[in-house]
C-alpha cells in the first residue's frame, strides 16, 4: 500500500479539498485584503476562459487527452516527484470533470487581487502544481521517468 501512496494520496487530497471548497464557498468575501478574495463564478470554458460555452467539446477533448495520457504512462516506471505530479494533475482534472458532468460548467471561486488574474479553484491549482512538478522532474530529474522493462 505504501508503494501506491504517491500515486493516490496527493490527487485524492486535491479532489476532496476541491469538492469541499466548492460545496462551502458560496458567498463572495475578502479572504486576505489586497491578496485574495472568494468570488464564486461559473466557467463554461477551459483554462484562461478559452472556448466559453463549449462543454461538449471540452468533455470530448478531456476524454481524448485522458486516454492518450494513460497510454503514454502505461509503459512508464515513475519515481520521486513524477507520481506525485501525475496524481495532482489527475485529482484536479477529476474535480473539474465532476463539475462539468454534473453542472455543465466548472465552479471557480478564488480571485487574486494583486494581479487581477483569472478566477480559479482548488482543482485548477492541483493541475498547475502537478504540471510544474512534472516539468521540474523532467528537467532536473529525468531518471524518475523511465520505461518499464
Amino acid at each position: 500500500m505504501k508503494k501506491f501512496l504517491p500515486w493516490i494520496l496527493p490527487g485524492l487530497l486535491v479532489l476532496i479539498l476541491d469538492r469541499w471548497v466548492k460545496a462551502t464557498a458560496i458567498e463572495q468575501r475578502l479572504l486576505i485584503p489586497g491578496v485574495i478574495a472568494l468570488r464564486p463564478a461559473q466557467n463554461t470554458g477551459m483554462a484562461l476562459g478559452l472556448f466559453q460555452g463549449g462543454t461538449a467539446g471540452i468533455l470530448a477533448v478531456t476524454a481524448v487527452l485522458a486516454v492518450l495520457c494513460a497510454l503514454l504512462l502505461k509503459g512508464m516506471r515513475l519515481r520521486g516527484l513524477a507520481p506525485v505530479a501525475v496524481s495532482l494533475m489527475v485529482g484536479g482534472a477529476l474535480g473539474n470533470l465532476i463539475d462539468r458532468l454534473a453542472l455543465g460548467y466548472v465552479q471557480d471561486m478564488f480571485e487574486l487581487l494583486f494581479i487581477r488574474f483569472y478566477i480559479f479553484n482548488v482543482a485548477d491549482a492541483g493541475v498547475v502544481c502537478g504540471a510544474v512538478l512534472c516539468g521540474i522532474s523532467l528537467l532536473f530529474r529525468p531518471q524518475e521517468w523511465s520505461k518499464r522493462e
